[in-house]
């Protein structure tokens, strides 16, 4: 029981730590099934602080009683296919329930019996949408009245590009937002064609949208790239109306062109944000695997060794209190960093209450540790540095220890391994034979579990002054800059 409320605790945080750098709703639910095993409702698990400050502290609560809007707007259906499938899905809501007036994009993906979601609050994107139908509205008022008054009214105060086309794509009339989006003057746009603005690839849609609305007298609209004088691209919505004469023939084009060049941002870190979100999912997983692991040969180990329950106990919630201490390193990570080696020592020396000035620490610092070796080493380190504040170096009177480690290219492709020496002198050894029962569990550890789960090469020796242990492991390839320990 213990374990497993560690291991939800370990992996709550590192979840809760990192969704909370999002800017985006991030919710987790875990699905509520009946006794036939139909879902019947979701419960919440975790939320981040931008969806906190949406809905308060909500974790356990129903997500029904908390929001029947969702069964109205389809999102607790789609919340069970995803749940049933493992399919995600992606869709705009128009949410006008409970706290919430507004338009939402919402990703959701399959999370054990339940779902992440990621939601984003699109709603002043929405309005400005609804605001360029608005004005297309208007301009196709102008078009039909040919009112020339009104066509300058709405060029002048038009949050979205206007131009004026002849026939051939010369520019006839622009207004300031259009300009703006090309980064051109009005007086350079008045001297140009709809190819001389517009990226390569994108001419000859151009052109077949110009020729569209020519022959069905129809608006005609596509999305491209317009190139500016700098070289950069403005992504655009341009959508072209035919402006009639008096005589109901057509000599120009009306086009309105709305820049989506914020849009597509928004899109593209939404895209980003799901990339994250399955990326922290699956490194969330494989963690809470690693960490089980380790949780279940610690269990395995202290049983075979413990002489009672009460015994059990004590030499569990040690090594349990190593495992936090990991746990908490690895929760202060960054994306993309590594636990060093020198801040896995450091962590368990000052856990030890013996006479650390008797310690001597000399090797290079930032030597980053790879994941799937930090749990299995740092407990190995827990082993030697117990032993040594129990029975050696660090609980007697003129005992010394002395770590010291090195970082070294082997084999052809030259990859870093870390060698660490363990040195203990000024011991007064007892028989190898009389050491309590139970202490050869860190030996076993050393001498067994890191050759066969690190690939690590070790050795473990009683001298006659104290205990003499050396460990190299494969490391990560980079180092931070720093001094020798």
């Amino acid at each position: 029981m213990h374990g497993s409320q560690f291991e939800f605790q370990a992996s709550h945080e590192l979840l809760q730590a990192t969704m909370d750098t999002s800017t985006d709703m991030i919710q987790v639910f875990e699905a509520i099934r009946d006794d036939a095993g139909t879902i019947v409702d979701f419960r919440w698990v975790l939320n981040n602080h931008t969806s906190a400050r949406k809905y308060g502290e909500v974790r356990g609560e129903s997500l029904l009683q908390r929001n029947p809007g969702v069964i109205e707007e389809g999102i607790f259906d789609a919340f069970c296919r995803v749940t049933e499938t493992g399919l995600p899905e992606q869709a705009e809501h128009h949410y006008v329930h409970e706290q919430f007036d507004g338009w939402f994009f919402q990703t959701v993906v399959k999370l054990g019996d339940g779902v992440a979601t990621t939601t984003r609050d699109i709603t002043e994107w929405k309005e400005s949408q609804a605001e360029v139908v608005r004005l297309r509205e208007e301009v196709v008022k102008a078009k039909l009245a040919d009112t020339e008054g009104q066509l300058a009214a709405i060029f002048a105060t038009a949050p979205v590009g206007l131009s004026v086309l002849s026939l051939d794509g010369r520019f006839l009339r622009v207004n300031d937002e259009l300009c703006r989006i090309l980064g051109r003057s009005r007086e350079a746009m008045l001297e140009l064609r709809v190819p001389d603005v517009t990226h390569p690839d994108d001419v000859p849609p151009s052109l077949v949208a110009i020729g569209e609305a020519l022959s069905t007298g129809r608006p005609a609209t596509l999305d491209k790239r317009y190139t500016r004088p700098d070289g950069s691209l403005a992504w655009a919505s341009s959508t072209l109306s035919v402006l009639p004469k008096s005589d109901g023939q057509s000599d120009r084009l009306l086009v309105v062109t709305a820049d989506l060049s914020e849009r597509r941002k928004s899109d593209d870190a939404l895209r980003r944000s799901a990339a994250l979100q399955r990326v922290l999912i699956a490194e969330l997983q494989h963690r809470t695997s690693n960490l089980l692991g380790v949780v279940r040969s610690i269990v395995e180990n202290t049983a075979r060794g413990a002489t009672g329950l009460d015994d059990f106990r004590r030499h569990f919630d040690d090594r349990l209190d190593a495992l936090s201490r990991v746990q908490a390193l690895l929760s202060r990570l960054n994306e993309h960093d590594r636990v060093t080696f020198d801040e896995l020592l450091h962590a368990e020396l000052v856990a030890m209450d013996g006479c650390t000035d008797a310690v001597t620490l000399e090797g290079p610092s930032g030597v980053r540790l790879r994941s799937s070796t930090v749990h299995t080493l740092a407990m190995a380190i827990h082993e030697l540095a117990t032993n040594a504040m129990k029975y050696g170096a660090l609980g007697q009177d003129g005992g010394r220890l002395a770590i010291r480690w090195t970082l070294e290219a082997e084999g052809l492709d030259g990859k870093p391994w870390l060698h660490i020496d363990w040195r203990e002198s000024g011991v007064r050894m007892p028989s190898e034979a009389s050491w309590p029962t139970g202490t050869g569990q860190g030996r076993e550890l050393i001498e067994r579990a890191l050759p066969y789960q690190l690939g690590a090469r070790t050795t473990y020796h009683l001298g006659d002054d104290g205990v003499h242990c050396t460990i190299a492991i494969p490391v990560s390839a980079t180092v931070y800059p720093g001094e020798g320990a």
